[in-house]
């Protein structure tokens, strides 16, 4: 039975986590300790869930909510030290994108009648680099850095379009 659910009871444990990191002071050492903690589950969910064979779609539901949970308490916490760090042109920049991946998921609902992200290493990438984000507020890089990441994320949302309108039959590949 442990075996069976492993996956998804580490997955549990990133919500968990993540819900733990709400009241912890932003950027301070048990911050950036629990950050990576909960980062290394996501990691480890998908490999055991890989390596014992035992994926499901309850699992990946799991996983892609336990993301958004994250990634929004993440960029929660962070964005008052982005709004002191960034000029206003990087906000729309930013903007833009995230608009742009709303309208994607919105145009791709409307096509296939169900909420889907495409697991590509150009998304992984993304997620990526906006989970090592807080690692570099405190640097003199965080802006060149941020311009790796708008960039990417515009390059990933022009993969998703090609990729979702292209594909005449179903995008669920």
């Amino acid at each position: 039975m442990l075996k069976k659910n492993l996956a998804n009871i580490i997955t549990v444990l990133r919500i968990i986590g993540t819900i733990f990191m709400i009241p912890v002071e932003t950027l301070s050492n048990l911050y950036y300790i629990l950050h990576v903690v909960v980062g290394a589950t996501d990691v480890l969910d998908g490999f055991v869930a890989r390596k014992l064979k035992i994926a499901s779609a309850f699992g990946s539901k799991l996983d892609s909510l336990s993301d958004i949970l994250f990634y929004s308490v993440m960029l929660i916490k962070i964005s008052p030290y982005l709004r002191q760090a960034y000029p206003r042109y990087v906000w729309v920049l930013i903007n833009t994108a995230i608009g742009m991946r709303i309208i994607i998921y919105a145009l791709v609902y409307l096509k296939e009648r169900i909420f889907l992200s495409r697991h590509t290493i150009l998304n992984k990438t993304i997620s990526f680099l906006m989970y090592l984000l807080p690692f570099f507020i405190p640097t003199k890089y965080l802006l060149p850095y941020s311009f790796v990441v708008i960039a990417m994320a515009y390059i990933s949302n022009i993969d998703e379009l090609v990729y979702f309108f292209r594909n005449k039959k179903n995008a669920r590949a």
